[in-house]
């Protein structure tokens, strides 16, 4: 979670004033199927670092790091579960 925060306050810094900010990551895990698929994931990167994923960390992430209007703009079903694409501003 560390390195997730150290990052989200990097590009808060390096991104100028009024700026949007969009990412696309694994987001949380909604349905039991979505969480099934996610384990993939959890098996190969490790649940510690993919744990707060899956439960919806990163709009808070984000906020904390000094963004404004965070929203998670769409979510994705994949085969190893949601991707979720998020947005903010500077």
């Amino acid at each position: 979670m560390e390195i997730k925060q150290a990052i989200a306050a990097q590009m808060h810094r390096l991104l100028r004033p009024g700026g949007q900010l969009f990412i696309a990551d694994y987001g949380e895990q909604r349905s039991p199927l979505m969480r099934m698929l996610f384990r993939q994931i959890q098996w190969l990167d490790g649940v510690e670092y993919t744990e707060p994923n899956a439960r919806g960390c990163m709009p808070d992430t984000l906020a904390a790091a000094g963004f404004d209007a965070v929203e998670e703009a769409k979510v994705i079903a994949t085969p190893t579960g949601s991707i979720s694409i998020y947005r903010a501003q500077r």
